[in-house]
């Protein structure tokens, strides 16, 4: 990630394609793989801004990534918080998963109010912990019902129960049995 961060601090009056950075790092090492990932940065602290899809700018260098700085108030407001209301500001009133706004209109359903219901950060947890409460819209609510278990920021990090499995198509079962039985052996 040092590479990235110097050809954008070299470039920083300028927004510059990922597959530029991926060239000049690829250039100074050439075993780096094709795509670096530049957005990563900003899951590090640094302040990179993505004005449009592919391109990046480093803002201030000296100021933490505004993800970082929500991520970090999230935790706090979740920590802190005693009730559904208070884990949605912690949210910004917003789907953990998807991002629709509660009260707007759902950007995926046209019309429809987002209305954000208690979603479980982990099904098999504590139901009443606002630790263990994430904000869902309904839809995504409905969609991952108990089958996922979700990280901090709304994201599906394992699966919860066999549904997902059983709807899977015969070859993605196929793929997981034969894992399963190199871990777990035949019997």
């Amino acid at each position: 990630m040092s590479y990235q961060l110097a050809v954008l601090w070299h470039c920083r009056e300028h927004q510059v394609h990922k597959n530029q950075v991926s060239r000049i790092v690829q250039r100074e090492i050439p075993t780096a793989a094709a795509d670096q990932q530049v957005r990563h940065l900003k899951r590090a602290g640094w302040n990179v801004t993505t004005p449009r899809r592919g391109w990046h700018q480093l803002a201030d260098p000296y100021a933490p990534s505004p993800e970082l700085v929500n991520e970090a108030a999230r935790r706090q407001g979740r920590l802190r918080a005693r009730d559904f209301e208070e884990v949605k500001r912690a949210f910004g009133n917003r789907c953990a998963t998807c991002g629709a706004a509660d009260g707007e209109p759902d950007p995926r359903y046209g019309g429809a109010r987002t209305e954000l219901q208690q979603g479980h950060q982990d099904p098999s947890g504590p139901a009443d912990d606002p630790e263990n409460i994430i904000p869902q819209c309904g839809p995504c609510n409905r969609q991952y019902r108990d089958d996922f278990v979700f990280d901090n920021r709304g994201r599906v990090r394992a699966v919860n129960s066999i549904r997902p499995v059983r709807r899977a198509t015969r070859r993605v079962r196929k793929t997981i049995w034969q894992h399963l039985s190199r871990e777990f052996g035949r019997g």
